[in-house]
């Protein structure tokens, strides 16, 4: 019930209400499923990126570099829940201007699901990948991932307009571009 709030309240955008109920979650978890549970290291997920977004990013990159470590060795390197783990902390790093080593793991993730990316949301590593870079302030090579992500499939021209992630490309005529891109491309594949 506390998760489901905490998720309910970070996607609202009270990151420190979440923040509080990932821990009380998180404490019980680990107390009565341990460690090492899938739900467990869900929830520690959830905590690192409700940190990221309130600026905490110390504290969120060494729980989520603990959180990416452990379930690499429980999941495996290439779950879905890992991959989901690596984005989380090459997005903290990135907001740290740690790029070069938020690259190698973005880089890293987009390679496991370019492997399968009917089962893998493709589309969505590049994504993640282009705000990581727009959240360096590496303009132009965040505009050329976002390109990359909607030329594997991403439409989401809505959010994108949105997303604080990419706040410092909005205005530029080439982000507006992609948008009109995505856009089209949304309305082409609803057509079929």
């Amino acid at each position: 019930m506390k998760l489901n709030l905490g998720n309910t309240l970070d996607a609202g955008g009270r990151h420190a209400e979440a923040e509080e109920l990932y821990r009380q979650t998180l404490d019980a978890q680990r107390r009565v499923l341990g460690p090492e549970n899938p739900d467990a290291l869900m929830t520690e997920s959830n905590l690192g990126s409700a940190l990221r977004k309130e600026g905490k990013y110390s504290e969120a990159e060494k729980l989520q570099r603990e959180t990416l470590e452990i379930k690499r060795r429980v999941l495996g390197p290439e779950h879905p829940e890992t991959l989901k783990c690596m984005g989380e902390l090459a997005a903290t790093l990135a907001s740290e201007r740690k790029f070069d080593e938020a690259r190698k793991l973005y880089s890293a993730r987009v390679q496991v699901l370019s492997r399968d990316p009917v089962q893998n949301d493709l589309p969505g590593g590049w994504y993640d990948f282009a705000c990581g870079a727009a959240l360096a302030g590496r303009r132009d090579e965040a505009l050329d991932l976002l390109r990359q992500a909607i030329e594997h499939g991403y439409t989401d021209a809505g959010h994108m307009k949105i997303d604080d992630d990419l706040k410092s490309l909005f205005g530029d005529p080439r982000f507006d571009a992609l948008v009109a891109d995505a856009r089209k491309r949304a309305v082409a594949a609803k057509a079929h």
